[in-house]
């Protein structure tokens, strides 16, 4: 009896869990912290629900699956079954890669010659590449670099938006880009919108880094071995007030972003570091205005694309709108940054 309260416990939190994005995080931040959670708790409430079945109790067991089901919807959010594609003949297709680079720091070789991200980008040759924490291609902002890999891609890709300036977006193309300006919309900086003219039409781009939650160093360790318990009781209590504070600003930034594409008739791609996980409310307002995910409609499992501190994040998005047709997301396992790039293939069918 004692086990089957327990297993309630945990199947009304995993549901909860599931459908917290649906809570607007300005009245309580609860729901977010549990979507970030969801899959945690899904593994748990999966295993539970085995376990009865294999030691026969039917009736808890069978309560897990209708759990299940009923939370379908988000659960393909982090779970997807997608499948690629082949891109139709004759149909003119792009790449694009969206990457937060860390200003070209390499967490995983420190002692490297040169710019294993830079090598990285050369490499994949994307017609489009997206970076996030990237000012420049100087000395002072770039914190590890190869004067010849980054002369190198800027001579591949002439156009660029972004470089210079104060914030910390950059686009490089093959192809001509041309700002897009949305009014008030652009005052929130960490964006940058644009429209590609391809070899097959022309589509609108944004490429954004969402705020992030702020935590330092010690509160991104909460969950290592390190630190006393009383000290990380400390700790928890300055995470969840900067989550409580981080959440709604987020909000708030994505909700512009979606704002400036409002009656816009062109595909729309939009990439980048949203510093948030599927199925948050932050990622259902860009399904709300008609955004889908170019992940979840070409792969079939879970990714991640943040990996320190044992946070294994899908928090980098690649989300499209409109008459185009995602063929393939590819995460790229190159761990030079905190953050692990995503190259995606899309399609422009014919007219």
């Amino acid at each position: 009896m004692v086990g089957m309260i327990a297993t309630l416990v945990i199947y009304i939190i995993t549901a909860l869990s599931c459908f917290g994005g649906l809570i607007p995080p300005e009245i309580t931040p609860l729901g977010c912290v549990l979507t970030i959670g969801m899959p945690v708790m899904l593994t748990i409430s999966a295993i539970i629900t085995v376990a009865w079945f294999c030691f026969g109790h039917w009736i808890i067991a069978s309560v897990g699956v209708v759990m299940f089901l009923a939370c379908a919807s988000p659960i393909k959010m982090w779970f997807p079954m997608g499948h690629e594609e082949q891109p139709t003949p004759g149909a003119a297709t792009f790449t694009l890669l969206t990457w937060n680079i860390l200003h070209g720091d390499d967490l995983q070789k420190t002692d490297y010659d040169g710019s294993r991200t830079m090598e990285t980008i050369l490499r994949l040759d994307p017609d489009i590449v997206c970076l996030q924490e990237m000012q420049g291609f100087s000395a002072e902002k770039m914190r590890k670099f190869s004067q010849a890999s980054a002369d190198s891609i800027l001579a591949r890709y002439p156009y660029q938006l972004g470089l210079g300036t104060t914030y910390d977006i950059c686009i490089l193309s093959k192809y001509p880009l041309r700002h897009i300006y949305f009014g008030s919309v652009n005052k929130f900086t960490l964006a940058e919108y644009c429209t590609v003219k391809l070899p097959g039409g022309v589509i609108a781009l944004a490429n954004v880094h969402l705020p992030s939650f702020g935590l330092d160093e010690d509160e991104k360790n909460i969950f290592s071995t390190e630190g006393t318990l009383d000290n990380k009781e400390d700790i928890s209590h300055h995470v969840f007030n900067k989550l409580k504070r981080a959440f709604p600003v987020r909000a708030e930034a994505a909700r512009k972003v979606t704002r400036g594409f409002e009656g816009l008739a062109m595909p729309v791609v939009v990439v980048g570091d949203f510093n948030d996980v599927p199925a948050s409310w932050t990622y259902r307002m860009f399904l709300k205005a008609g955004f889908k995910d170019a992940y979840c409609a070409t792969n079939f499992f879970p990714t991640y694309t943040f990996y320190p501190h044992l946070f294994y994040f899908h928090l980098d998005q690649v989300l499209y709108r409109g008459n185009i047709r995602p063929l393939s997301v590819e995460r790229i396992n190159v761990r030079t940054s905190d953050h692990l790039g995503l190259l995606s293939t899309f399609e422009i069918p014919p007219l």
